[in-house]
């Protein structure tokens, strides 16, 4: 017997319709076959779940999934012009199928996607966040950041994917190497605490480490350029300049690095231009530049937990520019009284 038919014995039965005859065939099909006798359990917790209507949506997106299986033509679909319960009927007698090619689509796209089964944290601008890792590790997690990581780490590496800052705090283990994924290269550590800051859309990715050591290794799109690992010291930084393929090392102070931890914003010879880019990361509202001459001012500065019009108020005392805040926008204009809140 072929497996429509046993499909079609199934529903009959599930609907009330099927005659003793038909019940009879299908016991007997189903002792020959393990796999019907299965779609037949599944199918009967199905129905006996559903019987009584299922949400719309739901509904809904099954009949969006049968028609691009073209399983009904697109003019007049055999499926709406049945009642509802017959519908179900079918569509439940469709399940089976449904399923194993959801199984198989999920398993091919897993093998091909290393990220399509990972978690995902993403902080909106003006939020922060701490994250516990699986093995013990933390991460304080910048606002305008997002960070992928599995559940659990299995393996002989544990891998995660950043794209924005963070600050690590990677919990030791020689055997299981910590790996950082980013747009323009990895981070390889065993167990320190560090800082990366890796925005896809700023020019350049920067690594500075607080204790111990790790290991930074650019991503080069030249093809004559030979794949560099640098080894970053406590107290210093990488620095990567991807557009330009520029890779160099520095002192730095891993303190101030990691300061945006303890609610500190800090300003060494910074443009108002570049300044603009860390509060409207910290504080949610856009920044516009009514005109670009403040764009250019330089400021050197430190803020812990100030408000935008704390910061804005003693930054405007020492140049001459104006600002209004509103609700969603920091306004910024040359000379003083050009604006007012």
């Amino acid at each position: 017997m072929n497996k429509d038919r046993i499909i079609e014995l199934m529903a009959r039965k599930l609907s009330g319709e099927a005659t003793p005859d038909e019940l009879q065939e299908l016991r007997e099909q189903i002792s020959k076959d393990t796999a019907a006798g299965e779609r037949d359990r599944v199918l009967e917790q199905f129905w006996s779940r559903h019987d009584d209507g299922m949400h719309p949506s739901v509904e809904e997106n099954l009949k969006r999934v049968l028609t691009s299986l073209d399983l009904n033509d697109t003019t007049t679909p055999p499926v709406l012009r049945l009642s509802r319960k017959r519908w179900w009927l079918w569509a439940a007698a469709a399940i089976p199928v449904l399923l194993t090619v959801g199984i198989v689509f999920a398993r091919h796209r897993d093998s091909r996607d290393p990220l399509a089964s990972l978690m995902e944290k993403h902080n909106a601008k003006g939020t922060k966040s701490i994250i516990q890792l699986p093995d013990g590790s933390k991460i304080w997690l910048n606002a305008d950041s997002k960070i992928r990581y599995p559940e659990s780490f299995k393996g002989a590496s544990r891998e995660i994917y950043l794209n924005g800052e963070a600050f690590f705090d990677v919990v030791k283990s020689p055997d299981h190497p910590f790996v950082i994924h980013l747009a323009n290269g990895t981070v390889k550590v065993l167990g320190t605490s560090f800082n990366v800051r890796a925005y896809d859309n700023e020019p350049v990715v920067e690594t500075s480490v607080a204790t111990g050591r790790i290991a930074f290794i650019p991503r080069y799109r030249s093809a004559n350029k030979r794949q560099d690992t640098i080894v970053v010291a406590a107290d210093h930084k990488a620095s990567y300049a991807f557009t330009k393929e520029e890779l160099r090392t520095s002192a730095t102070s891993s303190v101030e690095d990691k300061a945006w931890t303890e609610g500190k914003l800090i300003f060494r010879g910074m443009t108002m231009e570049q300044i603009a880019i860390e509060l409207e990361r910290n504080f949610g509202k856009k920044v516009v530049f009514v005109d670009s001459t403040p764009m250019a001012y330089v400021f050197t500065g430190s803020f812990e937990n100030n408000t935008l019009d704390e910061i804005m108020y003693y930054l405007s005392r020492t140049k001459n520019f104006s600002y209004k805040i509103t609700n969603t926008e920091l306004l910024i204009s040359a000379g003083a009284g050009q604006l007012t809140n």
